[in-house]
């Protein structure tokens, strides 16, 4: 059995900053995943937020050597009159206005090798078949069948979709999130802008809110496409994932013109009933970070957002409690998350019944209702002084009626 300060679960972006950040204060930290880095996943632009998060952890410096697509906002449009672009710079003051597109299977591999440069020990192709939570015991298997045990003083979960530990312990919940599925590809050769929006990632209503496509843009002149949908449409349609990515994307008014001279470059994908939830984000010996604990949407990118800003904190916390303090994780790592996901679910929801689509769209809205919305979507969900974070639910009702009438 082998002994470490930390055993990680999940070397993405959850689990890389974790370990980059325990391993820079010189604790013993494991990290193993389940597959060969890198790998294929969706979730591909960034928000403002995780810049701060990186630059905290030592770790951006290894993200802009990549020459990642530069992010400066994003637009909303629909199929009649609503557009809107935002520009991320127009927030309440946080440092950061921009952030990058990134292809996750580069971004993550730069973030993990960055852990191992500062010191994780870094495994692929183990799995976690077991947990003993009692004894804080890990027990992985790698690819030839070796089994290993690891005593660790905490564990992090960052499996993502994998879900470990929540499936292990039986701490699953149902999400209260609707049923939606994402169905997604890359294409060349797209039409963008030919200005400061080139970069801005383009959310396109589909009909009356059927469903919505992403745009997001890549250096190389390649772009991911995707379409979020219920589904309930998705089965309406009666298509097959390929069929029906081509039947949104060739018929979409604002798409159809986008990818007029494209070509698909991989297969059509995707990921069904994705949003999840857990009973508990930690325990005695153990904390759950990133897609481990929960998953929203991806219609406002708060994904890579919040395992980076759930393994940040976890890493500070574990780090203080292993260094002799006393720490409340209910307090300081349970509630502050929840803060920032339940905004987050807000504006979700917000999206999905049209209350957010109205005021995004709307002339209407002020500048100061502005610059807390781009704050929001930028990623700060977790700043009291924007009175939209600590109301966000009954601001966002406040607002529509304000815009309404």
């Amino acid at each position: 059995m082998q002994e470490v300060d930390i055993f990680i679960i999940g070397a993405g972006p959850a689990g890389s900053i974790s370990a980059a950040k325990l391993a820079q204060k010189n604790f013993s930290v494991k990290v193993v995943d389940k597959v060969k880095f890198p790998r294929f996943v969706i979730g591909e632009s960034l928000l403002p937020r995780c810049n701060e998060l990186l630059e905290e952890a030592n770790m951006l410096k290894a993200v802009e050597s990549a020459n990642f697509q530069f992010k400066g906002g994003a637009v909303f449009q629909d199929e009649k009159d609503g557009y809107v672009a935002l520009d991320f710079s127009n927030n309440l003051g946080q440092k950061w206005g921009s952030s990058f597109q990134v292809k996750r299977e580069e971004f993550d591999k730069i973030l993990i090798d960055d852990a191992a440069q500062k010191g994780a020990d870094v495994e692929y192709e183990v799995s976690v078949i077991d947990y003993d939570e009692t004894n804080n015991i890990v027990t992985t298997q790698n690819k030839e069948g070796e089994i290993q045990k690891y005593k660790a003083k905490k564990v992090l979960d960052a499996s993502g979709y994998g879900r470990v530990l929540p499936r292990l312990l039986d701490l699953e919940a149902e999400s209260s999130l609707a049923l939606r599925r994402a169905t997604f590809a890359r294409v060349d050769n797209d039409i963008r802008p030919q200005d400061e929006r080139e970069g801005y990632i383009f959310i396109d209503v589909v009909g009356d809110n059927e469903a919505w496509i992403w745009n997001i843009p890549f250096s190389d002149g390649t772009t991911s496409v995707g379409i979020v949908s219920t589904e309930e449409y998705f089965n309406s349609c009666g298509l097959s994932d390929e069929e029906f990515w081509e039947k949104i994307i060739r018929t979409h008014p604002h798409t159809s013109k986008r990818y007029k001279n494209s070509k698909r470059i991989i297969e059509v994908g995707s990921i069904s009933g994705y949003s999840s939830a857990v009973t508990k984000l930690f325990d005695k010996n153990y904390i759950l970070t990133g897609n481990a604990s929960e998953f929203l949407d991806p219609v406002f990118s708060s994904g890579v957002t919040l395992a980076l800003e759930s393994g940040s904190k976890a890493a500070d916390l574990v780090a203080r409690e292993l260094e002799g303090e006393s720490i409340d994780y209910k307090e300081e790592y349970e509630d502050y998350m929840m803060l920032g996901i339940n905004v987050f679910r807000d504006y979700v929801n917000g999206w999905y019944d049209g209350t957010l689509q109205t005021i995004l769209f709307s002339d209407k809205k002020t500048h100061e209702i502005t610059k807390k919305i781009i704050s929001i979507l930028s990623g700060y969900v977790w700043d009291k002084n924007n009175s939209f974070v600590l109301s966000s639910g009954y601001a966002l009702k406040t607002t529509y009626d304000r815009v309404c009438n």
